[in-house]
């Protein structure tokens, strides 16, 4: 027959050594929460505001309309319209007040067959007008990084 299990009643006659501490973690806690944070400005603020972003993005499409590695993607398109779509797209992915309403990647991109290294050639000219407009080297790279994903979408071999 196994033993009887009767239920143990946990009785203390004096407080554990570790709630003396509990009341100064809770206040230490609440009044971190409390505390005004220095959030560093939206990207889009870290690119120059919309302005900027005009400015890069009009030479880097300006650029590789006239370079021979890239220029066939740029045959027959209306550049004004096109660098104020990627405009407005760079200000959206950035956080900015900006309203992109064009086409998703992979249908803007779709029929052009772009190759990886056109797709490296637009980038590197991107990454030049952003020296060129002094952005900072935190604030390219972070937009770098949420335009990498879209890669996939654009280039088909």
């Amino acid at each position: 027959m196994p033993p009887k299990v009767t239920p143990m009643a946990l009785t203390r006659t004096r407080p554990h050594p570790c709630a003396a501490l509990l009341p100064i973690l809770v206040g230490l806690l609440m009044s971190a929460c409390a505390q005004p944070t220095q959030d560093k400005p939206a990207l889009y603020q870290q690119l120059g505001g919309t302005a900027t972003i005009d400015t890069f993005t009009h030479k880097a499409v300006a650029r590789a309309a006239q370079d021979p590695r890239t220029r066939r993607t740029f045959d027959g398109v209306r550049l004004s319209h096109l660098q104020q779509s990627i405009s407005a797209h760079l200000c959206t992915v950035a956080d900015g007040p900006c309203l992109y309403e064009g086409e998703t990647m992979r249908n803007a991109h779709g029929d052009l067959a772009i190759t990886g290294a056109e797709f490296d050639v637009l980038v590197q000219m991107l990454r030049e007008e952003m020296d060129a407009a002094n952005v900072s080297t935190a604030a390219k790279n972070e937009l770098l990084r949420r335009l990498a994903p879209m890669r996939r979408d654009i280039v088909v071999r």
